[in-house]
Formats: structure tokens, sequence, C-alpha cells
């Protein structure tokens, strides 16, 4: 039986791969060909970008923050007080509210013995987002859960009716226990139990390609562990401030929470 779970396992995820699609928006990403002998060394707003090819063309994919407002920007390249530029021209998009009650009001307003705790592991969240080596480069990425997606990336979030942060990933409605993998090979730079994001662990893609997995009932990697593509790295749970059973998973690039279906298929209609 447990080979059996293990082949449906592969099947499903190996489905569920795609090349990443450009969204032009705060939260998307932008992809720009670059010149086959030309295509490194790029960065955007002074963090630098992640190339990879695509289809044989080498290309940046770059992160686009939520924060970010319409207008024209670039990726720039300075070598031999020479600057090389690649415009692009992000458009506005308009995210919907999201209204959410949480029952243990702690999770909500903290105590002011909570706060030392909470900036502790805001410290250690935030190194962990704008990490950066210089391996890897795979986008092709696995859905990390068999379960039911949302589109619930951006959206302005209400607990209990107070406004708080924009949701910078993607939930994955799934039953608790259920196993989760890392969407591509990395290395675990984080992991523990938060306050917030109950058990997480922060897994590094290579090139600022980060992901982040929270609210885990089970965490199975270490801290420094090397973990291959589709390897079971912990298992869906309802820790941390969460209604109930699922996933929550935050895809980084250069420094930033992009949307995470962008680098999945696209969903029947």
């Amino acid at each position: 039986m447990r080979t059996i779970i293990l082949v449906f396992l592969l099947t499903f995820y190996a489905a569920a791969q795609a090349q990443p699609r450009q969204s032009l928006v705060p939260g998307g990403i932008a992809i720009i060909d670059l010149d086959q002998n030309d295509s490194s060394g790029f960065q955007f707003r002074g963090k630098p970008v992640l190339v990879t090819p695509i289809d044989g063309i080498p290309r940046a994919i770059v992160g686009l923050p939520l924060s970010l407002k319409a207008g024209e920007y670039f990726i720039e390249k300075r070598s031999d007080n020479h600057v090389h530029k690649k415009y692009f021209t992000v458009i506005d998009k308009k995210y919907s509210v999201q209204h959410i009650t949480i029952t243990d009001k702690r999770k909500v307003n903290p105590y002011a013995s909570d706060m030392d705790r909470i900036l502790a592991e805001k410290k250690r969240k935030q190194k962990a987002r704008v990490h950066y080596s210089k391996t890897g480069g795979d986008v092709d990425l696995l859905q990390p859960v068999n379960g039911i997606r949302s589109d619930s990336f951006g959206r302005r979030r209400m607990f209990n009716e107070q406004p708080r942060r924009p949701h910078s990933g993607m939930d994955f409605a799934a039953a608790n226990g259920t196993p989760v993998v890392t969407p591509s090979a990395g290395t675990v730079i984080e992991t523990g139990d938060f306050f917030f994001s109950g058990n997480l662990i922060y897994i590094d893609h290579g090139q600022g390609l980060i992901s982040m997995f929270a609210h885990l009932s089970e965490i199975n990697v270490s801290l420094g562990e090397r973990v291959e593509k589709g390897q079971i790295v912990g298992k869906v749970g309802a820790t941390g401030r969460v209604t109930g059973p699922h996933l929550h998973w935050s895809l980084g690039l250069n420094g930033t929470w992009i949307d995470p279906s962008l680098f999945l298929s696209a969903r029947d209609e």
C-alpha cells in the first residue's frame, strides 16, 4: 500500500509541473530575454535576479513586490563603466479583501510578553527571505501538496476585522498529515516553531528562489540539509495563526514574495 501511495504522489506532483508565466503586476514576475553571451550579472533594485534558460534562451525571471507602483522599470548590469538596461512595464492590480475570524485572539493581538519572541522570529524570517546563493535555477516547479489551491495571494487581510499585511503566499486545503514535498532541489536555511507561522521551513532553491512552508504538523528535515526535488519535507497541519489544517506556501524571488501560481500549471476552468 505504501508503494502505491508513493507512486500516486509522484504522478500527481509530476503532472502539476509547469514553466513560469509572466504577469507584469505587483506580486507577479517579469520574464526578460537576454543575450546568449551577456546573461549574467543583472540586478533589479540592487538585488541579483534569477537567470535560467527557457526554450534554449537565457531569461531573467524578476520578482515584482506587492508594493510596486504601476510604471516603467528595468533590470541593469554594470560593467566597464557601461550600464546595460532591459526595460519592462508594470500595470496596477487591485487585490480583494479577505475577512478571517481567528478564535485564538492572542494570535491577532499578542501579549506584551510575546513581542520579544515575535521580533526575533521576524529577523530570522527576513534573513531567510533575502538569502541568495549562486547555484540552482530550476524553475520547473512541482506543486508541493496534493490539495485544493486558493487564489488568496495578495489579498488584503482583516483578522477579526483588524487590517493586517496582504497575504504573501498560496494556501492549499488539505487534510492534517498530508505529505508536503519540495518543489525543487535546495537547502534548508531556516526551520522551527514560530508564533504566527507555526512549524515552518525555508528552502533555498538557488539564485534567490526561496520556498517557505508554514503551519506544518511535522517537520521532516533539519537545518542545513540538502533536499531533492519531490522529497517529502513535512506534513500539513494547523499550527500558528490558522482557522484549520492547510499548507501555506510562499515563493520568493530577489528578496520579495511573488504569486506561486505563476509557477504552476493553470487550473481547469
